[in-house]
């Protein structure tokens, strides 16, 4: 008897020890596969039923408990935040910065047309275009921008849309992933338009992002009431979700602070550069973080206090506070990054900000420029490597090439609009920039 007893105790604790090395060391998901044949088994014995219950207890509280934990209290390492001074004058004219532009005449089916550019992927091969709310579709160029696929599948089919919310690109760049809210799926095509599957969200994400292969972030409005789906998570107000490959949330960040009367407000501001790197800040925010499956990094600071600026304004917003603030400058959440350079957008008179990554310098860049195609660096919408990106209507081109007195780029501006009707699609902008007096 004491033998058996030995050997059974012995069982359940090498049971013990695999299974939260299953859990811990070869995912979780391991131990849900796993619990409808364990719990077969133990049904048999009541003390081994009776252990199994509270060990499939203790790790769920222990699993979720931690992830909680590390969710609510993510690390910040302030030594890879830096700062933004933002200041009243524009004292670097854009030119100077201008070191060569480039463009792309992109060249769409006559019957399908792009309406507008919501969104902007590049990879060595295609330049991919994604119109969310004219045409609806999702156009793949090659790099010299003539066309070769249109995806445009906007149906209630199982490999239609009912609506594009986010389009973006898969970490292995051979996929298309696009969100529709309104269904709750993701739709995964490859580059040739194929349909591949899908994925059912569990609840209705506004924006996707790619942290790595493994990881996905859902931004919501951080509503409970206007989501269901988030209902039974124990933060459900919280903006930006983590999840696996197969749709479970991992962990979540950025607590919503905005009452229910604003929020057209709540959803925070999420770009992703590169296809690698992801941020996110709130509207009235002064840091900017980098998004990680396991934490958030303060990756940039915006000092308004030269012009007497507001920061973190968005902490316990209320419609009178919301009112308030009218006549202050204060960061709109709008910033641009490659390789290089970033771009800082603020509201209230504040120039735009350009901040070198190599020597840790602003530039506070102004409206002055001898040549047409320079004011546009100041609408910067996408970047790719070390290039920042705008995206130019074609009638806009048509009407510039004779002007501004200065001959630097008014041979390039007639190159481009050589050819082009005002129907055409729009033309890229590629700008390489340099740092003044380089």
């Amino acid at each position: 008897m004491i033998t058996e007893r030995f050997a059974e105790n012995n069982r359940l604790k090498r049971y013990a020890y695999d299974l939260i090395r299953k859990v811990f060391y070869k995912k979780v998901t391991h131990f849900f596969v796993a619990l409808p044949e364990m719990s077969l088994f133990y049904s048999s014995n009541p003390k081994r039923m009776k252990f199994f219950l509270f060990v499939t207890v203790f790790v769920f509280a222990l699993f979720f408990g931690s992830c909680d934990m590390s969710s609510r209290n993510a690390a910040m390492d302030p030594s890879q935040m830096d700062t933004i001074v933002c200041a009243g004058e524009d004292d670097t004219p854009l030119d100077s910065i201008i070191a060569k532009i480039e463009y792309v005449k992109l060249r769409s089916r006559e019957d399908h047309p792009v309406g507008a550019i919501d969104n902007l992927m590049i990879t060595p091969d295609h330049i991919i275009v994604a119109d969310y709310n004219l045409s609806k579709s999702i156009f793949v160029f090659d790099r010299q921008g003539q066309i070769q696929t249109v995806i445009s599948r906007l149906g209630r089919g199982p490999q239609e849309y009912l609506s594009i919310s986010d389009v973006i690109l898969t970490p292995d760049q051979k996929r298309i992933a696009v969100l529709d809210n309104h269904g709750k799926k993701i739709l995964y095509y490859d580059l040739a338009g194929n349909f591949l599957f899908h994925k059912v969200t569990p609840f209705y994400p506004l924006r996707i992002k790619y942290l790595d292969e493994e990881n996905m972030l859902l931004v919501t409005y951080g509503l409970e009431e206007a989501d269901p789906g988030l209902a039974s998570y124990p933060h459900n107000r919280d903006l930006l979700y983590c999840v696996d490959t197969m749709m479970r949330i991992r962990k979540s960040f950025m607590p919503n602070q905005f009452s229910k009367e604003l929020s057209s407000y709540c959803s925070p501001n999420v770009r992703q550069f590169n296809n690698n790197r992801v941020y996110a800040t709130h509207i009235y925010s002064d840091t900017i973080y980098q998004v990680t499956p396991e934490k958030m990094i303060p990756r940039y600071r915006i000092d308004l206090s030269p012009v007497d600026g507001i920061a973190n304004f968005w902490e316990g917003l209320t419609p009178e506070k919301h009112k308030a603030r009218m006549d202050k400058s204060f960061f709109t959440g709008n910033f641009f990054e490659n390789d290089r350079f970033a771009i800082f957008q603020s509201f209230g008179g504040v120039p735009l900000v350009l901040f070198s990554k190599e020597t840790k310098r602003c530039y506070y860049l102004g409206k002055r420029s001898s040549t047409a195609l320079g004011l546009y660096v100041g609408s910067v919408e996408f970047a790719y490597k070390d290039r920042f990106i705008t995206v130019m209507p074609a009638y806009q081109l048509l009407h510039i090439t004779d002007s501004f007195a200065d001959q630097r780029y008014q041979k390039l501006a007639a190159e481009i609009a050589a050819g082009l009707t005002e129907d055409d699609d729009p033309v890229l902008l590629f700008y390489t920039l340099r740092e003044p007096n380089h």
